[in-house]
């Protein structure tokens, strides 16, 4: 098999020892430590061809995932790619078939086994993504409710949790007054989810008493609305799929039997281990309850970074002891430390930074044993691979910035401007953030790939349909207390309907036979069309038809409808039988939609998609378009590489996120057999921050250049970009200061 694969163009499939082991693999849990450019989503795609071509393992009995879904089409578009050019080669597997293979995000698995079975628990359930479950917390969990029933154990509630808010409303809270709605949903949200997915015993919070009881009460109460309304947040949805587990039924679906000729789960491969929280790790154990107990996890403890959506590294640093305590056996452990991405400086540039920190040393902070990446590219050549660039002005730092990317593509040196990119805490363009570089590289004429900057709302589509919007149901603009910042907004989108709309005649001629529907009917009446009815028939005419014909924009005018779609299908409280596109005339007025439902529409949607500065959506064929440079955040580039990498605000402090002191507060709750580790907090939010690091700087393959703004630098303050306090002791790196 894989002296066939060799001959693919393109892939150049060479396999190295410790892939073969990998590979080759017999039976029983395997622990992978797979280093950044190692190969290892390609090792395991192996390693699943192998089961399927070589084994002729049941396909319904392998079980693969990955954390998210761009990762997981990746990994299935290379199964698919492989066996079908095998399949040319070997008659003998041109029948295996590939759908029945169990491959996707946990959360679709999950999603996709439980409709499967018809487990009773999640019959009819509406999945709900994390925009549709902060909705609904908003209309349906009483910590997000009107100020005027927000009782004295509330307040002690957010007084306590006051870390996990933003920083305007934790001064909202010192001052002894209640954040707005929005912001005790986004915490009441995280909250919710935690407690799911470290497992915490709802019971024991209820008698330590205080907010803690409070807190499980609040849940429960939310529990009971997702119940009542038949929905399921992702959280919840883990949950359900291990309570299925749990049941006989589901016993016979891991050991096989559940169905006629249902072969079990015989084998476990997990990619990105090291980001998975405890319910998850939880169901991957229970997945390979059967002997031998084929889990294989792959990740790297150096690359976690989803601490903020509950993950947890200990799941990676201790899946030794987990296996002994679960399965009573010792996992086989293989490490790929091999490097095929990066110029050998670069590589051992990453090497000496993780190792610099005196706390990844320590035991619990890394795998134990682990060893250093070793540079096996083709990449050669002795020019200067890693370049710290110091200026006591970020202005002089982007203008650099911007002119080495400007040589580099007039020199040939790349291809192209988007084989450039610059990594950042926040791609959000503010004088705190990435204005400088993208006012730098704008002066010079090089275009930038920004969707993250929460600019959504500024594209001339979305306008369009928003003002199209506004325009059918609130002619009159009545815009019930609304507050002037929301009507600003507004008027803006209107404005700019009516300046546009008189180049598209049709789209024109239907805004104005909608409107005039609604001054036709009496008062108290239903309307026939829907919210979201009135939105397709808008973008059902030009110049959206033709807007589709392009990509980017394509993507945005579906985000803002299925956005919308959010909204419009939240549950009303107490009446289950509409939601909230469900439009009526008032009962005071004809021809006038009811002002309650205005004012919902204004106060929450409007102001949601105002406050939560929607991100642009990511399309899953296009890393970034030619011709531009991209900005990203280094959670967004995970897996990526680029021929030159620019990593600004290497300087960040390395205060406790509200994730780090969150996991403390809910340790004593915590009834996993993952147990959360007991380290320090401040120690944990410092190796955070070192792998941060390590992950941006990991993803260069030429060259790496390190920004840092010495005018914000504290003396005798470690820099945490750099793992040194005097930037002098750098060794094999080129330091240009200006």
């Amino acid at each position: 098999m894989l002296k066939a694969l060799e001959s693919l163009q393109g892939r150049n499939i060479k396999v190295s020892k410790a892939q073969m082991e990998i590979i080759n693999h017999d039976k029983g849990p395997l622990w992978i430590i797979a280093g950044p450019g190692s190969g290892k989503t390609e090792t395991l795609v192996l390693r699943c061809l192998k089961l399927l071509l070589v084994d002729y393992v049941d396909p319904r009995a392998i079980f693969v995932t990955t954390f998210t879904e761009k990762a997981s089409k990746n990994l299935q578009d290379r199964l698919i790619l492989y066996k079908e050019y095998l399949a040319k080669k070997f008659a003998a597997v041109r029948d295996v078939d590939l759908t029945q293979l169990r491959v996707g995000t946990l959360h679709s698995l999950c999603n996709d086994i439980l409709l499967e079975y018809r487990f009773q628990k999640y019959y009819n359930r509406r999945p709900m993504d994390d925009m549709e479950q902060l909705l609904f917390i908003y209309f349906h969990s009483e910590i997000a409710g009107p100020k005027n029933r927000i009782t004295i154990q509330h307040r002690k509630l957010f007084k306590h949790f006051y870390y996990m808010f933003d920083s305007k409303s934790q001064k909202i809270i010192k001052s002894d007054n209640i954040p707005n709605r929005w912001a005790r949903a986004r915490v009441a949200q995280s909250l919710f989810n935690r407690i799911i997915e470290f497992r915490l015993d709802v019971n024991l919070m209820k008698t330590k008493g205080g907010v803690w009881s409070t807190l499980a009460q609040e849940f429960e109460k939310y529990e009971k609305a997702l119940d009542n309304y038949f929905r399921v947040d992702f959280a919840h949805m883990q949950s359900k799929f291990l309570e299925f587990l749990n049941t006989p039924l589901g016993e016979s679906f891991v050991k096989g039997g559940a169905k006629h000729n249902d072969p079990g789960i015989m084998h476990v491969l997990v990619d990105e281990y090291q980001d998975t929280n405890p319910i998850q790790a939880e169901i991957y154990f229970k997945l390979a309850q059967r002997k031998p107990h084929n889990l294989v996890v792959v990740g790297d403890d150096d690359q976690a970074l989803y601490r903020f959506r509950g993950g947890t590294v200990e799941s990676m640093i201790l899946f030794d002891q987990m296996c002994k305590k679960y399965f009573n056996v010792s996992p086989r452990k293989i490490s790929l430390i091999e490097n095929y991405r990066s110029h050998p400086k670069i590589v051992a540039w990453c090497n000496s930074y993780i190792n610099s920190f005196e706390i990844m040393r320590k035991r619990g902070a890394r795998v134990t044993g682990k060893k250093p990446l070793i540079a096996k590219s083709t990449i050669k050549g002795n020019w200067t691979a890693v370049t710290l660039l110091v200026s006591d002005s970020e202005k002089s730092l982007a203008t650099t910035f911007a002119k080495l990317i400007k040589y580099f593509y007039h020199k040939r040196i790349v291809k192209d401007y988007s084989d450039c990119v610059l990594l950042v805490h926040s791609t959000r363009e503010t004088k705190r953030w990435t204005k400088a570089y993208a006012d730098a590289l704008r002066e010079i004429g090089i275009p930038i790939y920004n969707p993250w900057a929460r600019k959504f709302l500024e594209h001339e589509e979305v306008k369009l349909a928003l003002g199209a919007l506004l325009s059918v149901i609130d002619e009159q603009k009545e815009y019930p207390q609304t507050p002037k910042w929301i009507i600003e907004k507004c008027e803006e989108w209107r404005n700019f309907y009516f300046n546009q709309v008189s180049k598209y005649k049709e789209l024109k001629k239907y805004v104005m036979k909608a409107s005039q529907y609604i001054h036709k009917t009496k008062r108290g009446k239903f309307l026939d069309p829907h919210l979201q009815d009135i939105f397709y028939h808008i973008i059902n005419h030009e110049p959206f038809i033709t807007w589709c014909q392009d990509s980017e924009k394509a993507l945005r005018i579906g985000h803002i409808t299925s956005l919308l779609e959010a909204y419009t299908s939240t549950p009303v409280p107490g009446n289950s039988a509409i939601d909230f596109g469900t439009l009526r005339i008032d009962a005071n007025k004809d021809g006038q939609i009811n002002l309650n439902w205005l004012f919902r529409f204004y106060n929450t949607f409007v102001t949601l998609l105002i406050q939560e500065g929607i991100c642009d959506p990511e399309e899953d064929e296009i890393i970034c378009p030619k011709g531009r440079v991209p900005f990203m955040t280094v959670h967004q580039a995970k897996g990526l590489e680029f021929p030159i990498v620019f990593v600004a605000k290497i300087n960040e402090k390395t205060e406790p996120s509200s994730e780090h002191i969150i996991e403390d507060e809910m340790r004593p709750f915590c009834k996993t057999f993952i147990q959360l580790q007991n380290i320090p907090v401040d120690v944990r939010a410092k190796g955070d921050k070192i792998r941060f690091y390590y992950v941006a700087y990991s993803r260069a393959q030429y060259g790496l250049f390190l920004l840092l703004n010495s005018k914000e630098i504290i003396p005798g303050e470690e820099i945490i970009g750099l793992g040194v306090k005097d930037i002098n002791c750098l060794r094999n790196v080129a330091i240009w200061e200006f």
